[in-house]
């Protein structure tokens, strides 16, 4: 057994990219510490990020190798992988609970008709509201001041004022909405009809539909990349998402993906599209810019929703038969854990700060984990069949 030595050996996170958490960029160099404890030469890495996540700086550990150690890893990948280890640091550093304003997070009860709010500093649902009927979608403003509820069964979106928990606009869209989400600047909110098969684009400013775009069949979820331009559909029935220009309301791309994709959502820099497949039981990864499928995560069965961290990495799947969401590495494939929540997931969000939420359509529940061990930390009763779950944005 060798003595303890500690070496420094500058880190390039920033990278070709320039992808950085919240837009800062590091104002110093990124150092990597490694002490070595025997001669397999197994080493602990500490990530020393200045000024990323300002003012505070935080220190991360992660497993890694002496090669490793002795390179210098470049790109998103790498930041990636040191954000992730500097995130729980940070959520750790506010205790975790949700800040003052902003901390609601919205559930589409499917059967009952409405939607339950829940105060996500405690866990307990602190109203429900009215909606249309069946409602199967919903998504939060970027502001938070707007909560859009997709409702199947009257072919219309309900817009609710989250200042007084009100419906204050009743949209008709197209037959059978399921999902919906609103443009970075709040200006569009987007709606997959399923059985109409095509996509609504309202107008925030006056609560009108402007355009409807063509999709692919049974259009079961969509999302949007982080600087608007482009949305992304999946479309059950034909195994494939739609992207759809924004600027043109038309559709530019098709591509295939696993067997009846019921989710999709884009990581926080743009770069990876991630389409949960229900039937074939994984994750297509889609490269954004040439949207073609990179690579393929293995999950649980019934793949149904999928979410990213705020950073995007880990990647959280509900897995619908398996009543477990898996939590995946999505470079290297790994399954870091798989967290039993309750009967039947359907729905998932990630808040800011880290927490994910799980809607569990059969035991009407809402399961909490908690990011920094993977552990369900509550469990929230909403209402009948909660199809869907969204947060509001916490900064």
């Amino acid at each position: 057994m060798r003595a303890n030595r500690m070496f420094r050996v500058p880190v390039n996170v920033w990278g070709t990219h320039g992808k950085v958490v919240r837009g800062i960029k590091p104002s110093g160099p990124v150092y990597c510490e490694a002490s070595f404890k025997s001669s397999n030469a197994d080493a602990t890495r500490w990530f020393h990020v200045g000024r990323i996540v300002a003012p505070m700086i935080f220190y991360a550990r992660y497993s890694m190798t002496t090669y490793q150690c002795k390179t210098r890893p470049t790109g998103r990948k790498w930041f990636v992988g040191a954000a992730r280890c500097v995130l729980p640091l940070l959520m750790a550093s506010v205790a975790l609970p949700a800040f003052a304003n902003n901390n609601n997070a919205y559930v589409a009860n499917q059967v009952d008709n409405t939607v339950s709010v829940i105060n996500t500093a405690t866990n307990a649902v602190s109203t429900t509201i009215s909606v249309g009927t069946n409602p199967a979608g919903i998504a939060v403003s970027p502001d938070g001041n707007s909560v859009y509820v997709a409702n199947f069964s009257s072919n219309n979106v309900s817009v609710i004022n989250a200042t007084t928990n009100a419906v204050i606009a009743t949209v008709p869209v197209g037959s059978s909405p399921v999902s919906a989400v609103v443009s970075p600047n709040g200006a569009d909110v987007y709606v997959a009809n399923s059985n109409a098969n095509t996509v609504s684009v309202i107008a925030t400013a006056n609560d009108t539909v402007i355009a409807t775009v063509p999709v692919g069949s049974g259009p079961n979820s969509v999302a949007i990349s982080p600087d608007g331009a482009h949305v992304y559909v999946a479309n059950t029935n034909d195994g494939t998402v739609s992207v759809i220009n924004t600027s043109t309301s038309a559709v530019t791309a098709t591509v295939p993906v696993g067997t009846n994709p019921f989710s999709v959502t884009v990581d926080p820099f743009g770069a990876f599209v991630y389409a949960a497949n229900f039937g074939s039981n994984n994750v297509s990864v889609i490269d954004a810019k040439t949207n073609a499928v990179i690579r393929t995560l293995a999950a649980g069965n019934g793949a149904n929703a999928v979410a990213t961290s705020p950073i995007g990495d880990p990647v959280y799947v509900a897995n619908f038969t398996d009543n477990t969401v898996s939590v995946l590495e999505p470079y290297s494939k790994t399954l870091i854990a798989t967290v039993p929540v309750g009967t039947a997931p359907e729905g998932i969000s990630v808040s800011h700060c880290g927490r994910v939420y799980v809607a569990n359509t059969n035991s009407n529940t809402v399961s909490v984990i908690n990011p920094l061990n993977n552990k369900v930390i509550a469990t929230v009763n909403v209402g009948n069949v909660p199809a869907a779950v969204a947060t509001q944005p916490e900064w």
